[in-house]
């Protein structure tokens, strides 16, 4: 009995004596910023025509979704897309942002971003939405998921559903 009460109390003293770890504190709102700086980078980039440049916003693993149901891509394909579409000097994809909202995940370690916007190109006059999720890497922060929609106002919807009828 003596023995099981030593090694209980010698347990109970080295589990007590074990350094506490702090919690980590984050820095939301830097992190916002920093994420903030990585949308701005995308936006000048992409009204620069700049691939090479949004190629390295995003991660190899990634996944970007078009405006097109059958456009899942990979960041080969998004970025041999966006060469592709750079290259023709008639079209001017430029835009500027109505709205952008961006959440900081607790941990401090991935973001939501959304854009809305209205890109002439594209359609005068519905809106476009861009979607993404960064996550912080060694790099910095990078995107590993865009989705780019257009998003009608409800009051729209039935024109669009007669116009495709």
């Amino acid at each position: 009995m003596k023995n099981l009460f030593l090694i209980v109390f010698v347990a109970a003293i080295v589990f007590a004596c074990q350094p506490k770890s702090q919690p980590v504190v984050v820095d939301l709102a830097a992190a916002k910023a920093e994420v903030n700086t990585l949308m701005e980078t995308y936006l000048t980039a992409w009204n620069a025509k700049d691939a090479k440049t949004l190629a390295s916003l995003i991660t190899d693993d990634g996944l970007y979704c078009g405006t097109d149901p059958s456009e899942l891509m990979d960041k080969k394909t998004v970025t041999d897309g966006w060469t592709m579409a750079f290259a023709d000097s008639t079209m001017n994809y430029a835009y500027t942002v109505d709205k952008r909202e961006i959440r900081v995940v607790s941990d401090g370690n991935s973001a939501i971003a959304m854009e809305q916007f209205t890109m002439k190109a594209i359609s005068p006059k519905i809106l476009a939405r861009l979607v993404s999720h960064a996550v912080k890497t060694d790099d910095g922060w990078k995107f590993d998921f865009i989705s780019w929609s257009l998003i009608p106002k409800n009051e729209d919807l039935g024109k669009l559903y007669k116009a495709l009828e």
